[in-house]
């Protein structure tokens, strides 16, 4: 028997090899041979392995090259309680119809560059401290990744789950929890082409345990973070749930960031969600530059929803193309506790036959809506921004651009405050909220929190204070004071009849009024001119550029110039902290330049262009260097060079 070992330290390693010509000539010969012992390693080489290997011992079983292919009757691998510590790495496992490519039951496993093809689950693993990453899964019926989790850590990185297409409820990664974890890492992943014919559908699932509707129950995560994923091709055919990332979890702290979520679709019934994390831990929950595009559904579309128990930080997200559902929303946050910040998010191309809102943000205590930008949101019923925040909602530099219909803003709070926000092409621009003239209704408002508590009857003493607060101060909310001074509305003259103040104040006069400078005003033909249109200056005449910081920025100021260019005659740019500028080269003679600045209304400037300036000529005595002596030595010194030359 040929083998070798290596020294590490103390601990010796054993190296057995499978394979024609080798030391076995089947895995599990290897596995079960009294000479293997925990920690040897087992090193497989090409051909093709007919077994369904059982691993009771803690090894490293490793292909050499390639054509290394594992063909079971039932399961590939699987991993018992003896295997615990197991590496399994390299191997192409081709399962049968009804099979499992990795059976795991044991701790502290790693599963590193398999290439998994069909059967109805790619890898199934259950208790703790567990390694999957940069393997392949695809072709599976049910199921890429199905795990049932009790402790420690779970690391699941750069893996690529494909062509997971069957009935009833499919996933890509689905995770219950029963215990609790130190920390969850889902990073680098892709997840495609996920469909079913008639049940729900998700991309990544993090969850307790499955109940009757499917739903995951609320998981113990210390830690977690879900980055860097990108998840296409999420579909259900006939109804049900579709949803790229599901994650209903205990947390300390949260991280979800830098996903892309594209190309969701369902059909008759469906509900879909791009990203829905209801984080029910008293930590900070980050939902960051997340990209979710385009979804199509029936009864409800969502880019991004995320509830938070603690402080909820949504940021730097964008949504777009969401379609066809009589709901759509672009991105909802819920801070069910303190604090909510909705920051720097971008919503764009929303259109649903009924109900369409931009960005919604709710909080018990404090509500920010910051520098966001919202655009083409259609709908019968559409608002591009609704803030709820129940002591103070604070709606700031925000840019939002209608189509001549729909609501701007829609606020709820005892104290609201709406300030240097762009405000443009609506039917109406702001209003303060009254359930009984817009949609939803309060108790569908508490839908989410009544299914929460359906769901989860173990939490129902901390979710049920809570929804009993909210239907009061929804009801006590109709009564909102607004104070919502100095914004921009593409008009230096709003009309009264776009604000509605329901049964309660609001306070929307002085405005913003756009202005445009040019500096200098005169300038010789072949000179330039810095153009600025800014909304500094209220309606009262108050200059407010010392709070540049605060204004909005996005689209967009339209320059346009009768004489010389601007770039060209016309030239589009978008808002800077509430301003824009731009050159105005004298390049076509002289004249009187008439450039206007655009956001709706537009505003004119003059810039007088002039002849070429005369050129000034310096005396040569003063350079201390005359002109005829320059020559002169220049010639010298050419001739120098030619005398050297013919030498």
């Amino acid at each position: 028997m040929l083998f070798s070992f290596l020294s590490f330290g103390t601990v010796n390693a054993a190296e057995w090899s499978v394979g024609p010509g080798k030391d076995y000539a089947t895995i599990q010969e290897a596995i079960d041979n009294e000479n293997t012992l925990d920690g040897d390693i087992i090193l497989v080489y090409p051909g093709t392995y007919l077994e369904d290997v059982v691993v009771n011992k803690n090894l490293t079983i490793q292909t050499q090259g390639v054509g290394v292919e594992l063909i079971p009757t039932t399961t590939g691998f699987t991993i018992v309680d003896g295997g615990a510590g197991t590496t399994l790495q390299g191997f192409k496992i081709t399962s049968s119809p009804a099979g499992t490519g990795i059976n795991i039951s044991a701790d502290n496993c790693v599963v590193d560059n398999n290439n998994i093809l069909g059967g109805k689950t790619g890898i199934m693993l259950s208790n703790s401290n567990h390694t999957l990453l940069n393997n392949l899964i695809s072709g599976q019926s049910e199921n890429g990744v199905l795990g049932n989790l009790t402790g420690g850590f779970f690391s699941f990185q750069d893996n690529h789950l494909s062509n997971i297409i069957g009935n009833g409820a499919v996933t890509g990664i689905s995770l219950t929890i029963n215990g609790t974890l130190s920390y969850l890492d889902a990073t680098g992943n892709i997840i495609s082409n996920i469909e079913s014919g008639d049940g729900s559908v998700f991309g990544i699932q993090i969850g307790k345990s499955h109940g009757a509707d499917g739903n995951p129950e609320l998981a113990n995560i210390n830690f977690l973070t879900v980055t860097g994923n990108l998840i296409t091709g999420i579909k259900a055919y006939l109804g049900g749930a579709v949803t790229g990332i599901e994650i209903v979890t205990n947390s300390i702290e949260a991280l979800i960031g830098e996903n892309t979520i594209t190309h969701l679709s369902g059909g008759e019934g469906s509900n879909l969600m791009g990203l829905e994390a209801a984080i029910l831990g008293n930590g900070t929950v980050q939902v960051f530059k997340n990209q979710v595009s385009y979804l199509d559904g029936d009864e409800m579309a969502v880019g991004i929803v995320a509830v938070s128990l603690g402080d909820l930080i949504l940021e730097h997200n964008q949504v777009s193309y969401l379609n066809n559902a009589q709901a759509v929303v672009g991105i909802l946050g819920l801070g069910l506790k303190d604090y909510a910040l909705l920051n720097h998010n971008l919503v764009t191309h929303l259109n649903s036959p009924v109900i369409a809102a931009g960005i919604v943000g709710t909080a018990l205590n404090e509500l920010f809506l910051l520098h966001n930008n919202v655009f083409q949101v259609q709908g019968t019923t559409t608002a591009s921004l609704i803030g709820a925040g129940f002591n103070h909602t604070h709606i700031m530099g925000n840019n939002l651009e209608g189509d001549a219909s729909g609501i701007g803003i829609v606020i709820c709070s005892f104290d609201g405050n709406i300030n240097y926000n762009r405000i443009v092409n609506f039917d109406s621009y702001i209003q303060n909220f009254l359930f009984s003239s817009f949609g939803p209704s309060i108790d569908e408002m508490l839908k989410p929190i009544d299914d929460a508590i359906k769901r989860h009857p173990e939490y129902a003493e901390i979710l049920q204070p809570i929804r009993d607060d909210l239907d009061n101060l929804f009801r006590k909310l109709e009564n909102s004071y607004t104070t919502a001074t100095y914004n921009w509305y593409g008009t230096s003259n709003p009309e009264a009849g776009k604000f509605f103040k329901g049964n309660g104040t609001l306070i929307y006069d002085p405005w913003l009024i756009l202005s445009i400078t040019a500096d200098p005003s005169t300038i010789n033909t072949g000179g330039n001119s810095l153009i600025t249109a800014h909304v500094y200056q209220d309606s009262q005449g108050a200059d407010h550029s010392p709070n540049y910081l605060q204004f909005f920025s996005g689209p967009s100021v339209t320059f346009t110039t009768n004489l010389g260019s601007v770039g060209s005659k016309s030239i589009t740019l978008p808002w800077v902290n509430g301003r824009a500028t731009t050159i105005l080269r004298g390049d076509e003679g002289q004249g009187i330049a008439k450039v206007t600045a655009t956001d709706y209304e537009s505003v004119s400037t003059i810039v007088t262009i002039l002849g070429v300036e005369p050129s000034t000529l310096v005396g040569m005595q003063e350079t201390g260097v005359p002109m005829v002596g320059l020559i002169l030595s220049i010639l010298a010194l050419i001739g120098g060079f030619a005398i050297k030359k013919r030498k």
